[in-house]
């Protein structure tokens, strides 16, 4: 449960952007953690996935699930948040 007064984590959607196109050293993808809302109007947890390809033209990206393999589609303006911070668009 948070704190009552504790800080907000938020970032702007450029800098959520960085991070779910983050590289390591041997210029593999970092996993990320995100909450997403589906087409249906529902609010998904995806945990530990990559980004494998974006659309800026579309504002889509392609992602994929680690553990499984599975891809998915999704739209960028509908990402809430990465990694447990919420993203501010301007």
């Amino acid at each position: 449960m948070a704190r009552k007064n504790a800080p907000l984590k938020m970032l702007r959607y450029q800098h959520a952007k960085m991070l779910m196109e983050r590289m390591d050293e041997e210029g593999n993808r970092v996993p990320f953690n995100m909450r997403y809302v589906t087409m249906k109007g529902e609010i998904q947890e995806y945990k530990n996935v990559v980004t494998t390809s974006v659309n800026v033209r579309k504002r889509m990206r392609n992602i994929q699930f680690i553990d499984s393999g599975e891809q998915r589609t999704i739209h960028d303006v509908l990402i809430l948040s990465v990694n447990d911070t919420k993203i501010i668009v301007n």
